[in-house]
Parts: C-alpha cells; sequence; structure tokens
C-alpha cells in the first residue's frame, strides 16, 4: 500500500470513527439505549486504532488517545449493561492504550526536537560550507584577475608606445570580460533570474545550459506534456526548493561523480508532480537499508551534506525524495511532490 493510499485510508476511518461517537452522542441524549451505544463506542475505538496505524506518526499518538477513551466509554456502558459493580481487568486495555499514546507522543516530541536540532547545525554547516566557497571563489578567481587588469592598466599608462598600450588596454578588457562571466555564473548560483522572470522550467534548462557550457557535460532537461500546466501550482517558494534540489544534485554529479550526460525529467500526473535526475556517472553505495536513518549528523561524518540538504528541502515540500545508486552504474534522484491545490509558503498545500 502506497503512502497516499495509507493516509487516504487512515482519514477514512477516522471520519467514521468520529461518525459513530457522534451517534453514541445522540443516542445517549435522545433514548440512553445502552447496547446500540456499546456497539456504537467499541466500532469507534476499533476504526480509531486502525486509523492510528494508517495515519502519519505526529497523528498517530493523537488518535490513539481517542481510541483509548472510545474504549473506556465501552467499558463504561458494559458496566451498565451487565449491572457489575466493576469490571476493573476490561478497564485496563483501553487505559493501557492511553498509557501507551502518551509515551509515543513524549518520545515523538523528544524526538522530533532532536531532529530539529540536527538540522538546524547541518544548515548552519551548509551555510559555513557555501560562504567558504563563495570566498574562496572570489579571492581566487575575482580578485586574482582584478589585481592583473590593475597590473596590466598601470603598465600601459607608464608605456610611451601607442601600439602596446593598446595591446594592454586590451589585455585588461579581456580579464575584465572574463570576470564579468564568472560572476554572473556566481550570481545565477545564488538566485537564477529565470526562475523568477520565467519560471521553474526555463530555470532548470539554463542550469543544464550552463553545466554543458562550463564543465562540456551533454545536460538537457525533458518535461512531460502535463507538466507545465500543473507545475504552475506550486508556489514561488515551491519552485526555489525543487530548483536548488535539482542544482545540488547537478552540482553532485558533476564534482563527483564524472558524467558524460546528466538528464532531468519532468512528468506529472492527477496526484503527484514528479522530477528525476539521472547521470551516467560512476555512482556510490547509498546507505543500506538495515542501517540506521541517516541523520543530518551522520551524513555530515560520512560526506553526504548534499543530500541531506535535498531530503531537507523534500521535507519542507512534504516530498518524497529517493536517491538509487551503485558503483559504476551512475545515479538517480526521484522528488515525489503530491499535488493538492496551490502551494504556499514553506511548500504547503492550500
Amino acid at each position: 500500500m502506497s503512502d497516499v493510499t495509507r493516509v487516504r485510508a487512515g482519514a477514512l476511518m477516522e471520519a467514521m470513527g468520529t461518525v459513530l461517537l457522534v451517534a453514541v452522542l445522540a443516542i445517549e441524549v435522545a433514548t440512553r439505549s445502552l447496547k446500540p451505544e456499546f456497539t456504537l463506542s467499541l466500532a469507534a475505538g476499533a476504526l480509531f486504532l486502525v486509523a492510528a496505524f494508517l495515519s502519519t506518526e505526529a497523528r498517530r499518538s493523537w488518535l490513539l488517545i481517542i481510541s483509548g477513551t472510545s474504549l473506556v466509554i465501552a467499558v463504561a456502558l458494559l458496566v451498565r449493561i451487565t449491572e457489575a459493580p466493576l469490571l476493573g481487568g476490561l478497564h485496563l486495555v483501553p487505559l493501557t492504550l492511553i498509557a501507551c499514546a502518551a509515551a509515543i507522543g513524549r518520545r515523538s516530541a523528544l524526538r522530533r526536537r532532536v531532529l530539529d536540532r540536527e538540522w538546524i547545525q547541518a544548515r548552519r554547516a551548509g551555510e559555513e560550507r557555501e560562504r567558504r566557497r563563495w570566498a574562496r571563489e572570489l579571492h581566487d578567481d575575482t580578485l586574482q584577475d582584478l589585481g592583473a587588469v590593475q597590473i596590466v592598466l598601470a603598465t600601459a599608462v607608464g608605456v610611451s608606445n601607442p601600439g602596446r598600450a593598446k595591446e594592454a588596454i586590451e589585455q585588461a578588457r579581456g580579464l575584465i570580460g572574463n570576470q564579468i562571466t564568472s560572476l554572473r555564473h556566481l550570481i545565477a548560483e545564488l538566485r537564477p533570474a529565470a526562475l523568477d522572470q520565467l519560471g521553474l522550467q526555463p530555470a532548470l534548462e539554463a542550469l543544464c545550459r550552463s553545466t554543458a557550457e562550463i564543465h562540456g557535460i551533454d545536460a538537457e532537461v525533458r518535461a512531460g506534456p502535463r507538466w507545465d500546466r500543473n507545475s504552475a501550482e506550486l508556489s514561488p517558494e515551491a519552485q526555489a526548493h525543487v530548483y536548488r534540489i535539482a542544482q545540488e544534485a547537478v552540482t553532485n554529479a558533476v564534482k563527483h561523480a564524472r558524467p558524460t550526460k546528466i538528464a532531468i525529467e519532468l512528468s506529472s500526473d492527477d496526484h503527484t508532480l514528479v522530477m528525476k535526475i539521472t547521470d551516467n556517472g560512476q555512482g556510490w553505495s547509498p546507505t543500506p537499508a538495515a542501517t540506521p536513518t541517516p541523520t543530518p549528523q551522520r551524513l555530515a561524518t560520512s560526506g553526504g551534506m548534499g543530500i541531506a540538504t535535498m531530503r531537507e528541502r523534500a521535507q519542507l515540500l512534504h516530498a518524497r525524495l529517493t536517491v538509487d545508486s551503485a558503483p559504476h552504474e551512475g545515479t538517480r534522484i526521484t522528488l515525489q511532490i503530491r499535488r493538492h491545490g496551490k502551494m504556499k509558503a514553506r511548500g504547503l498545500w492550500s
């Protein structure tokens, strides 16, 4: 069963349980018929219990508490029906369920706090790494060329030969032109103009053109017939996250995989928007399924901060990111975003 199907089934079970509890309340107010109330309460408790296991972890503890409460009501009604003084043993089951739900909720809250702290540390480490990269690029490239321009122009001032002065000026112009091109690439990496002016697909196409021009890699974008219309549901913030995931994937491939070809495939259907970034590079061995779930701390120590950044952005989009790779078989990164109307800031569906 897919994640979307599980969530929908859980929501259906939750709705049915809510209807049954409302019916119990109505019967209690109108007729006080104990047996129907007992049956409906028991059924509601069972539905909420099933919904808890089908729903996301964030709602699980809350649904377990509602299930336990429904079962407590059912046991209380059973006490009234049988006219027994106490059915203490039966009370233990729902009360234990409520206690387990409270423990699960507390553990989930602690885990969320730990993960939030790790993501913050990972984000700060990523930001610091980017600052160092920009400083290195500006120092090693831009400042050195500007220093060379200064020397060339100073030489041209002291030359009496017009031909040599003209040659020096042309050399300075060439150095300045190279730096204009270099700075344009840096600015595009910081925030591509095409993303704001033209949209996500043109920005990805510009990314591929830049990759091909700078690194000599065959990079292309292939979009399905429905992508352009359906991707309009993405907010500017969400489009920026999608672009950054693609940019990170392409950058990682260029730096580490030595590919000759990179393809970005865009497709969509009635339920999802899908972006696949595939390269034919040397590949690598992803974390095996049997090992603990990669956290930002583990990824930082294993050199996988690029993957950590992509997963963080996918989480902000409420999307699913999968990485498939093997040594000498290339890498495929797939981003699946659920469609549900216009996306707002931080990737939330309206």
